[in-house]
């Protein structure tokens, strides 16, 4: 019996996702409840120190995460003894006090080889020329606020596909990645779907990471609204004069740009491009070098949720929350002045 056995007990039907540490599944929380595909399972992962405990499992949503022990121990209050016999797995004899846990420890994000570099700046550019030629493509950036010289300088594009407006699809290979085979033996390719394109740039000016917002997106849709390009360097978009004494953590790269196309001179962001995501050891570092922390979560649970882990690491963060909508760009949209508002917010959090 494996985690994905006990998900399919609890009465959900894991939709397999990719294959990836031998299979990846994905389906509504057991614990939260969220979502269609919030909740990833891996039922041949073992654990980081080569023990396979019937899988592994994390929420995006909630944060749950663990093996299938665990799983048991969580959702149905199983101690570890009568977990390990549902389980048939022989119970670890503990001679040690286990000690508090502590965070882990942010990863040194490396950066893409050099090859996908050379390859995602052509397509960058072929997508930045795109959406300045391309007028309706253009009204929609436009109208989400931002001005021509904005996305002249931040390189947005549009990514209108094939002559019959397909996703591209490209060898991993071309683009200097190792090869991946798939269940029935075919490569598993780089995905390019249609719609715009969000670089993130190194100190540099070199393109290190690159996200498209898929313009066929809807909310029933089981792929992700927003794809990272598989290559991409795992770590958060800087955006900004990092030499300022204010940082601004958010979810949305789009807000991001937003808020530093109107309040450059105040602060710069950080981008995590979801909220459970990790952060950099870079970005961390960044931060814990910073005066004063915003943190401007999404104004749903999974916000909530990252602001307890937040306000743990960073002693020097400050909440925020937008005067209407779920973030920045809706708050742009209902009339808002993002810079007084930024500018009030910091002055608030002076007085912290």
């Amino acid at each position: 019996m494996d985690i994905k056995d006990l998900i399919e007990e609890t009465g959900y039907s894991p939709r397999r996702k990719a294959t990836c540490h031998g299979g990846e599944y994905c389906s509504p929380c057991p614990f939260c409840k969220a979502g269609e595909d919030r909740f990833l399972i891996w039922p041949n992962r073992h654990n980081k120190n080569g023990e396979y405990q019937g899988g592994r499992y994390t929420c995006r949503k909630c944060e749950k995460y663990g093996d299938a022990i665990t799983f048991l121990r969580d959702l149905h209050g199983l101690n570890y003894r009568d977990a390990c016999i549902q389980l048939k797995i022989t119970p670890k004899t503990r001679l040690f006090t286990s000690m508090p846990k502590q965070p882990p420890r942010p990863v040194i994000a490396i950066n893409p080889p050099s090859i996908w570099m050379e390859k995602a700046t052509a397509f960058m550019e072929w997508c930045h020329t795109n959406l300045i030629n391309n007028s309706e493509a253009l009204k929609k950036v436009q109208d989400r606020g931002f001005t021509t010289e904005s996305i002249r300088k931040y390189k947005i594009g549009f990514n209108s596909g094939d002559n019959r407006g397909y996703d591209f699809k490209r060898s991993r290979q071309d683009w200097g990645l190792e090869e991946r085979i798939k269940d029935d033996g075919t490569s598993q390719k780089i995905w390019l779907p249609v719609g715009f394109t969000i670089p993130t740039f190194s100190n540099d000016g070199q393109i290190i990471k690159l996200k498209i917002r898929r313009t066929a997106w809807k909310e029933d849709d089981n792929l992700p609204k927003y794809v990272e390009i598989s290559g991409s360097k795992s770590c958060s978009s800087i955006y900004g004069n990092t030499t300022l004494p204010v940082g601004l953590v958010l979810e949305s790269e789009f807000d991001a740009l937003l808020i530093q196309q109107e309040a450059s001179d105040l602060l710069y962001c950080a981008a995590l491009g979801g909220s459970t995501k990790p952060i950099d050891a870079h970005t961390d570092a960044l931060l814990r070098s910073t005066r004063r922390i915003l943190f401007l979560p999404d104004f749903d649970q999974a916000g909530a949720i990252a602001w307890v882990k937040w306000k743990r690491l960073f002693p020097q963060i400050h909440r925020i929350l937008t005067l209407s909508g779920k973030g920045a760009g809706d708050a742009w949209l209902a009339g808002i002045d993002l810079h007084k508002w930024i500018e009030s917010e910091i002055t608030n959090s002076n007085k912290t």
